[in-house]
């Protein structure tokens, strides 16, 4: 039983979906950056961004194990090698907003507060 649990406490390495995930986060990162200066149209990122971060951090830590601080680390590796490319395929950006909005609505679905009992006649 001790080997069972200390074997579940291990972290594990980062995955693709991952590594993607990472990644579409720095995307809407530079994207909310662009807008935030003026140089970027499309439905505003900004708040929306910065929450589903926190949101795709949660969730990596939780299924791999790692501390914040490595989740962390990973993504400010992302950036900086982003920081390397001039622009970003519009197409990825999309398909980043997409799972973006879509994780922050099943976010909002799980928090909403239940429906207040009726009573039966």
């Amino acid at each position: 039983m001790f080997l069972l649990a200390l074997a579940l406490a291990v972290p594990t390495a980062l995955t693709e979906t991952h590594q993607r995930d990472i990644s579409c986060v720095v995307e809407i990162a530079v994207l909310a950056d662009a807008q935030k200066r003026g140089v970027a149209g499309g439905i505003d990122v900004q708040a929306s961004g910065r929450r589903w971060a926190g949101i795709v951090g949660d969730r990596i830590m939780a299924e791999t194990g790692q501390p914040r601080e490595l989740v962390a680390v990973a993504m400010t590796e992302a950036a900086t090698a982003r920081a390397g490319r001039r622009v970003a395929d519009d197409a990825a950006v999309v398909a980043c907003a997409r799972q973006m909005i879509s994780e922050l609505a099943i976010a909002e679905a799980a928090n909403a507060p239940l429906p207040k009992p009726e009573r039966s006649k």
